[in-house]
This record gives structure tokens, sequence and C-alpha cells, in this order.
């Protein structure tokens, strides 16, 4: 008897269990046909954007896009500064805490400006990746 009980029970835990299953596809169904149709909307909405805005006879109106480039191909200077913080980090995270002129010596070495290196290095401070001492005479990596 009690062995009917345990099929029973296993049977009826086993309907719940489908039955979950096909209640989270429905679920997954609608949500994918909902993406689909935001999807629809946004890429519409952009081509009538496009459309209109190339379309424009006032130049005032078009706005340009800001490529991360320079007219002579090199990266632009946000870019630039992005890539040096991502040296200083680098260069801290192999050698540890080290004298901020022998950081920016390094960093200088491999042919930055003096003056990116100081501003990558308050990129990393504004973004709380590295500590510096009272006198900002050393440099380290926030653990």
């Amino acid at each position: 008897m009690s062995e009917k009980k345990e099929t029973k029970n296993d049977a009826s835990a086993e309907n719940k269990l489908i039955h979950a299953g096909q209640e989270v596809g429905k679920v997954i169904a609608r949500s994918t046909f909902q993406a689909e149709q935001t999807g629809k909307k946004i890429k519409k909405k952009v081509e009538e954007t496009v459309s209109r805005l190339g379309s424009s006879k006032d130049k005032k109106e078009t706005k340009k896009i800001k490529s991360p480039f320079t007219d002579k191909g090199e990266f632009a200077l946000v870019d630039t500064m992005g890539f040096v913080a991502g040296e200083i980090f680098e260069h801290l995270s192999q050698h540890g805490e080290m004298a901020t002129e022998k950081l920016i010596k390094a960093i200088m070495g491999r042919k930055n400006s003096n003056a990116m290196v100081f501003c990558a290095i308050g990129w990393l401070a504004r973004e709380g990746k590295i500590n510096c001492s009272a006198d900002g005479a050393l440099i380290s990596l926030k653990p």
C-alpha cells in the first residue's frame, strides 16, 4: 500500500514539474516575442531618425558622430588616457607600490607624454583604483 502511495506521490511531483516547465516555457516564449517586438520598434525609430537627419538640408541640424580617432588616425585624447591608465595599472600590479617619479619615468619610456601620465594617474585616482601617499611620493593599487 505504501508503495502505491509513493508511486502516486512521485507521479504527482512529476506532473507538477512538467506543469512548471510548461509555464516557464510559456513565459520565455512571451518574453522572447516581446523582445523581438521591442527590437523591431527600436530599429524602426533608428531608421526614421537616420533618414530624417540624413535628409536634413540645414547642416546645423545634423549632429556629427564623434570618432574615437583623430584625423591622423591616432586615438583621441580620452581614449589615449584610458590606454595609459591601463599601462599604469598593469605596471603597478606587476611591480607593486613605487615612487611616483619612478612610475612616471617607466610609463613615459613607452612614448607617453608627462601630461598624459598625470592625467591617467588622476583617472585611476578618480575611479578609486589607486592609493597615493599623503605627500604624493608613493603610488600603489588599492587592494
